[in-house]
């Protein structure tokens, strides 16, 4: 059965996304590690240490954790949209107040870990090198995630690969990984 929340909510178009992301860089600054903590969300560039896989190149991605070298995020580009939705829905419904207030999202990565588990996100959970970010992008206030995470705005890197397959392949690997073990 189709989750009514996201099957109401279709992907932005690119020109409907072109027109939010020119917007989001005019707030485009320097970014400040006091505003990337768990609960905001990050759009900038990314320069991988290990060019020969696939990565985004623009993540759209909520903090999760952080630590002086490492950022654990969730990249929103690794999703198909209606599973974005579903997620979106999950993160809404555990921080209603924080939105309405134009909050941070509150959680810990523990408290989060079992729902990604159970939804089958964790293909979507990537661990960034700090400085391996840009230098400048977008906080993202989390009351804007609704619109945000409809964005077509990933730049994947080895080819023309979509969300949904990406996805796909990380499930597939994420498979044959605990086969092994």
């Amino acid at each position: 059965m189709k989750n009514k929340f996201h099957s109401k909510i279709p992907e932005l178009s690119p020109k409907e996304s072109l027109e939010i992301v020119k917007g989001l860089l005019k707030r485009k600054r320097k970014i400040v590690s006091k505003n990337v903590k768990p609960g905001h969300i990050l759009f900038t560039t990314y320069n991988a240490k290990f060019k020969e896989f696939t990565y985004d190149r623009t993540p759209l991605v909520l903090i999760l954790k952080r630590s002086p070298g490492y950022t654990l995020g969730l990249n929103f580009h690794w999703l198909p949209v209606s599973l974005r939705m579903n997620l979106v829905k999950h993160i809404m419904d555990k921080n209603r107040a924080n939105i309405r207030q134009r909050k941070a999202f509150k959680f810990t990565y523990s408290d989060f870990k079992p729902m990604l588990k159970s939804l089958r996100y964790a293909p979507c959970i990537r661990l960034y090198i700090n400085r391996r970010f840009g230098k400048q992008g977008v906080v993202i206030p989390g009351y804007k995630l609704l619109e945000i995470a409809r964005l077509r705005t990933e730049t994947f890197t080895q080819g023309k690969y979509s969300a949904s397959q990406l996805y796909a392949m990380a499930r597939q690997a994420g498979a044959r990984k605990a086969k092994k073990k």
